[in-house]
């Protein structure tokens, strides 16, 4: 099945009906790696992995052109809060190298999440990720680049305007005005509305601050993809609070007398995991913060048992995973 696009997404009111699943908490964290654009608020979802907020070569939303012209991220967010998604909206401009953290929840029906804001100065340009997987596990946290894409919905004319959706022109909110580097009496880069969501060219500009064909300065404004990453961190959720299992529990043997196991780290739920208790045989053995035991003096050609489980600051414990190794013969 494709994914619907959001201009669709009205007819799926009934998603998710079919059960309820336990909640789980996202910190998305979304910071601005350009030297000289702005971010207006922005808008984060977690929704059904079939909807979509964008999609390249189409026809742009009336909620994205709000968005990409002016910034006004209540329309997407009515509409997403409409068929049951989670929706998080930010509190102010991002500015060059800044970073805003929204949190979003989710279930069984909301598995995927997307962002995006307007990208300033330009005409109708916005940031985007658009229905990436969540993270599977607590603690884990994932990375995403976002490009800028062009909504295709307003000619690229670079000069200030009103913001409004189908008017000309570019809104100039007061972080951006204080920042002192757009231009005024530009009269307009030549430019047709292109009617569907492109990756964005970026911005021409000029150098006259008084003049010329651009309102946005050149040597300041310009920018390349990506133009933000975007970390993403279940923090809480799933069947049950405490650390994860551990993975990747593997051992080896070095001689008859000696071996070593090894594992990957595990996470907690709502914690930090402080260390890992290790059983040889089923019996306690030593309990440490490493990821490795490494255990001298045995019996040649005897297969020991080794479980491990994670310990967290809660004193909240994992479930144990086991590993079998055997001692070289004499």
């Amino acid at each position: 099945m494709s994914k619907r696009s959001i201009t669709q997404v009205l007819v799926a009111a009934a998603i998710g009906a079919s059960g309820v699943a336990q909640a789980a908490d996202f910190e998305v964290t979304v910071t601005n790696l350009t030297a000289g654009v702005y971010f207006t608020p922005l808008i984060a979802s977690a929704h059904p992995a079939d909807v979509a907020m964008f999609g390249l070569a189409t026809e742009a939303s009336p909620q994205l052109q709000a968005i990409a012209e002016g910034g006004d991220v209540s329309g997407m967010a009515e509409l997403l809060e409409g068929i049951g998604a989670s929706v998080a909206t930010g509190g102010g401009i991002v500015g060059p190298g800044q970073s805003e953290t929204l949190m979003v929840s989710t279930s069984d029906a909301n598995t995927r999440l997307s962002v995006t804001s307007m990208l300033l100065p330009t005409n109708d340009g916005f940031l985007g990720i658009n229905s990436v997987a969540l993270p599977s596990a607590a603690g884990v946290t994932e990375y995403h680049f976002a490009r800028g894409y062009d909504a295709g919905t307003e000619a690229n004319d670079e000069i200030v305007g009103s913001g409004a959706p189908g008017e000309a022109g570019f809104p100039v909110p007061p972080p951006v005005a204080a920042s002192g580097t757009l231009g005024s009496g530009g009269h307009g880069v030549p430019a047709s509305i292109e009617g569907f969501v492109t990756v964005h060219r970026g911005v021409l500009g000029d150098l006259d601050p008084e003049g010329g064909y651009s309102d946005i300065n050149a040597a300041v404004h310009t920018f390349n993809s990506p133009v933000a990453r975007i970390s993403v961190r279940m923090i809480g959720g799933g069947d049950a609070a405490g650390p994860s299992t551990v993975e990747n529990l593997t051992g080896i043997a070095y001689s008859s007398t000696a071996l070593e196991i090894f594992w990957d780290a595990a996470v907690s739920s709502d914690s930090i995991v402080t260390g890992y208790e290790i059983r040889r045989d089923g019996e306690p053995l030593v309990a440490l913060d490493g990821l490795s035991l490494f255990e001298e003096g045995l019996d040649a050609g005897t297969e020991y048992t080794y479980s491990v489980r994670a310990i967290d600051a809660n004193g909240d414990a994992g479930e144990y995973q086991q590993v079998v190794v055997r001692t070289n013969e004499i």
